[in-house]
Order: C-alpha cells, then structure tokens, then sequence
C-alpha cells in the first residue's frame, strides 16, 4: 500500500491535454547534481519532471543551503517564473538522475491562455504547493528544531511513504544531512534527535530507509489539527 497523498499537476490532465502539453516541450534527461537554474537567475524555462527528483533550495544570509521542496514526476519546476519577469528565488538541482520535459516559459503562458482545463489545473496544484510551503514554514517557526525535523518526517511519509511491518517506510533514502538542509539546522543536531527517536522506538531503520513506528507521537508533539494530508507534504 502507498500513503502518498500529494497533487499532481500533470496527473489532474485529460490524455488529450497531457498530449497537448507534451507536444509544447523538448524531453531531456539530466544526471544527479545539474543545476537546471539557480537563484537570482532571470526566468527562461519551465520543467516538467517525468522520472527522477529535483530538489528546490536557497542559500541563507550565513552561506548555508536550506531546502525547501523535493519534486518528482508529475511536478512542474520553476512555475514561479509565470506570468511575472522576477528573478528566481530558488535554485533547482537534480538530485536522482531525471528525465525532464522543458518548456519556453512564453509558450507555456500561451498554453495556459488557451486552455481552461490546463489553466485551472495549474492553478489548483499551485495553490496546494503555496498552502503545503506555508505550513511547513510554520511548524518551523511554532515548533522549533525538533518539531520542524518532525514535521519533516511526517511530510516525507506523505510523499514518499509506503506500508512496512513497523509502520510507514520513507521509500527515498535520506541522511542526517539531507534532513538538516529541510529544517535549517546542523547535522550533529539531527544526528543527536534521530538517535533520541530511535532510542524510543519512534523510528527505526531498514537498510538505511528510515521507518516511522510511531506516527501519533510526533503528530502529537505538533499538534497536528485537521489540515488536509495534501498540504503536508515536502
């Protein structure tokens, strides 16, 4: 069983209009560490990724790199360069090999004019994406460290989990490291609250997949209300 829950622009398509959509771009594939745009760049290119995963960052006023969202198929990169000529806040970079489709940013806009149901669509994901960002960024801010790593964990368990014995195994393999980037925080800090979770048995660990075993504590320590599942995602 899969727990993923997240909104899919592309998957919310007719065929007809996913065919539309496709025959507007150029497919290319792009290994892990290409960096599509980076921050500050002016906008020229929209993606569509297909297979693989990019993951969307900023560099802090310290020189640190916090992560704000990791993409997968069906995810359109660089939307926030639609319909505006502002700079990108964001830099986009292919962290598992990926197979892209590539859109002029103009044509794009043009589809998006012409076509209500692909409009419309787009809209409704993107307005999921901006609720999903907002409340990620206020459970860092209402719950601090700890509950930003937990409020990552869940989020990660939306989007990439999958029923296990234990509990719900996050199918994406992630280091103390990568989870530190997603809070703002340091590695030895994230070392120090994983080995804490796993000491009671909140977590485990299968071939360096995490598990979590125990979903209700760390929505607990959250709070967690009646949010819907699909604005808590990463």
């Amino acid at each position: 069983m899969n727990h993923t829950h997240q909104v899919r622009f592309f998957q919310q398509l007719t065929q007809e209009n996913q065919q539309l959509l496709l025959s507007k771009g150029s497919r290319l594939k792009a290994k892990a560490d290409t960096i599509l745009f980076s921050e500050g760049d002016k906008p020229t290119f929209i993606y569509l990724v297909t297979t693989g995963n990019v993951r969307l960052s900023k560099m802090t006023s310290d020189g640190k790199e916090f992560s704000a969202k990791l993409c997968q198929a069906d995810d359109l990169v660089g939307e926030m360069a639609l319909f505006n000529n502002l700079v990108l806040t964001v830099t986009a970079t292919v962290v598992k090999d990926a197979e892209l489709v590539r859109f002029d940013a103009k044509v794009l806009e043009e589809v998006f004019k012409q076509n209500g149901e692909i409009a419309v669509a787009f809209m409704k994901w993107n307005a999921v994406h901006t609720q999903s960002i907002q409340s990620k960024f206020r459970d860092l801010i209402l719950c601090g460290k700890k509950g930003g790593l937990y409020s990552t964990l869940i989020r990660f368990s939306n989007s990439y989990g999958k029923s296990h014995k234990k509990g719900i195994l996050i199918n994406i393999q992630l280091t103390n490291q990568d989870l530190a980037t997603y809070i703002g925080t340091t590695r030895e800090g994230v070392n120090r609250m994983m080995v804490e979770l796993k000491k009671n048995n909140i977590i485990a660990y299968e071939n360096h997949f995490i598990i979590i075993q125990d979903m209700k504590f760390l929505k607990d320590f959250l709070q967690c209300g009646d949010c819907p599942v699909e604005i808590c995602t990463i």
